[in-house]
């Protein structure tokens, strides 16, 4: 047997006289209710992989979510400024822990490095909101000025303050840019430079 009930809604609140000749006008509602809660079929709900035969089973199968990456991986490349100013000896040991030290003062993460006489390459990931530019500007100035620091001959020939050649290439994905689009970056960098 079913029971009706009543309810009145009213406001308390008051704010503009048109509000005021709506809130004055009560609404009255009917909601019919069971006296006593009806029974709820009872479901099994187990997480299973994916299935394509639903069946007239009690089991209702959930597909997993796929998880959203907040963060970005990019290959990173710089060169130095001279060409004649080799990434060699003792600078091989300390570019690798000043890149990291970098990496964990901003909170990005670091993947490989790779050294080579002519260029610096890293494998970054950083979050989806950090700009490519902010992470090689911070990057290229901090290793410029350990560098300058630390190899006092690479300082004698560059009175700029900056170690690396102007630009950089980045290049999204977690492998190191091919030696085809590095040769094409040294390239381009030292025809703007003047060199070539």
């Amino acid at each position: 047997m079913l029971s009706a009930e009543v309810f009145v809604n009213t406001f308390e609140y008051v704010t503009t006289e048109t509000e005021q000749v709506q809130l004055d006008q009560r609404e009255t509602q009917t909601v019919s209710r069971p006296s006593a809660p009806a029974p709820v079929p009872q479901t099994n709900f187990v997480e299973q992989s994916p299935s394509t035969d639903m069946g007239d089973g009690d089991v209702i199968e959930f597909e997993s979510a796929q998880q959203i990456s907040y963060e970005l991986t990019y290959a990173c490349l710089l060169i130095p400024r001279f060409s004649d100013h080799y990434l060699t000896g003792d600078i091989t040991e300390d570019l690798p822990r000043w890149i990291k030290q970098i990496c964990i003062s901003y909170g990005w993460r670091l993947g490989s490095v790779m050294i080579r006489p002519g260029y610096l390459q890293w494998v970054i990931t950083v979050p989806l909101t950090t700009n490519p530019a902010q992470f090689m500007r911070a990057t290229r100035q901090i290793t410029s000025q350990k560098i300058l620091e630390d190899y006092p001959r690479y300082k004698r020939l560059n009175v700029s303050g900056d170690f690396w050649a102007p630009g950089f290439s980045v290049a999204p994905g977690s492998q190191f840019q091919t030696e085809e689009n590095i040769n094409s970056f040294i390239l381009q960098t030292r025809r703007n430079q003047g060199i070539l």
